[in-house]
């Protein structure tokens, strides 16, 4: 299980990490896959859904609220374009690191949902207080225990589905 929060010597690693890929002489791709493998190393302080869309609610609800198959993290800024911003900028020391940590939260989507890019701003959404502390990110997935589940079901209630 990745950390709740990042230590400091980790988030250190992943700067110093990012520097040396940023300023190597991998190309824009290598760069791009190095820094993604990079990133995913401090997922426990990032990636947590700030909402929930209604496909993935009706897909909690139609698995019992088990955690389904089809379910997927999607980001709300697209993962190249954060990558593209990251390489392509210049920063000042560390400054990308907060940059990065507040645009990488996510949204619990469908697999269609999150591949709609066009039109998943008019997808209906559910915030996920981030006080609440649900649904951790992992390198793969997220932790769903009693806390998500109950959040879920209160959810489906309030919103008349169940």
């Amino acid at each position: 299980m990745i950390p709740k929060t990042i230590s400091p010597e980790l988030k250190q690693f992943i700067c110093n990490g990012f520097l040396l890929i940023k300023h190597s002489s991998y190309d824009y791709k290598q760069k791009s896959d190095l820094l993604g493998s990079l990133i995913s190393m401090g997922a426990g302080s990032g990636w947590r859904p700030r909402e929930i869309t209604i496909g993935a609610l009706n897909l909690f609800i139609a698995n019992n609220f088990k955690i389904p198959k089809g379910l997927e993290r999607a980001h709300i800024f697209h993962r190249r374009d954060t990558m593209k911003e990251l390489i392509e900028s210049d920063w000042e020391k560390d400054e990308w690191w907060d940059w990065l940590k507040e645009r990488d939260y996510t949204v619990l989507a469908i697999r269609s949902e999150n591949r709609d890019e066009k039109n998943f701003s008019n997808i209906q959404k559910f915030e996920i207080p981030l006080d609440l502390n649900l649904f951790w990110g992992k390198r793969v997935g997220f932790e769903y225990g009693d806390k998500e589940k109950e959040f879920v079901k209160a959810l489906a209630k309030q919103q008349r589905l169940v």
